[in-house]
């Protein structure tokens, strides 16, 4: 059973999201979310027939050019980043980090907890997220089809009893003056 950390994208849209994750790791990178071992990204975009289109990026098209490409045509509805394990699924309002991770390993095993605990809050700062959701079983499955909002994913795991755990994410603490 994969793990999915999954977070809401605070209103950006599919376009929006899926540049600020490629510029990320084309750029300074995440800290703990490892990008592909080569500096081009695989990109590929689902639309509306289930039919995946892919991109290089950015050998292929710029990262501004996709988003853009993207918030033009309403018929994509998926846009998967491969990483060296895992990968990236946007889809509008959320941003899902898919790892190979079994979800019991994460559950019992405290080292496990923190590497993942690393990877989630890192996530959820990147898109200014006051909650995620740490899942199992691919809970991404339920998004554009079961559930279209935040609230409506919560609901759905949990009638669908999905492994996860829900974590609120505390504010940033104030910077005091120096």
């Amino acid at each position: 059973m994969t793990i999915e950390i999954l977070v809401p994208t605070g209103g950006r849209t599919l376009g929006g999201a899926t540049r600020a994750v490629i510029e990320t790791l084309l750029s300074r990178g995440f800290q703990n979310i490892d990008p592909p071992e080569s500096q081009v990204l695989e990109v590929e975009l689902r639309n509306v027939d289930d039919v995946d289109h892919p991109r290089s990026v950015p050998d292929e098209v710029s990262p501004a050019d996709l988003g853009e490409e993207i918030k033009a045509n309403r018929e994509i509805l998926r846009v998967r980043v491969g990483l060296r394990l895992g990968c990236f699924l946007l889809y509008p309002g959320f941003c899902v980090l898919q790892r190979p991770d079994d979800f019991e390993q994460f559950e019992a095993d405290p080292r496990a907890r923190q590497v993942i605990g690393r990877e989630a809050l890192e996530l959820a700062r990147a898109f200014s997220a006051s909650e995620l959701l740490v899942c199992g079983d691919t809970a991404s499955d339920f998004l554009g089809s079961e559930a279209t909002t935040w609230d409506q994913l919560c609901e759905v795991i949990t009638e669908e009893e999905v492994p996860h755990k829900r974590i609120q994410i505390p504010p940033p603490k104030p910077r005091g003056d120096a």
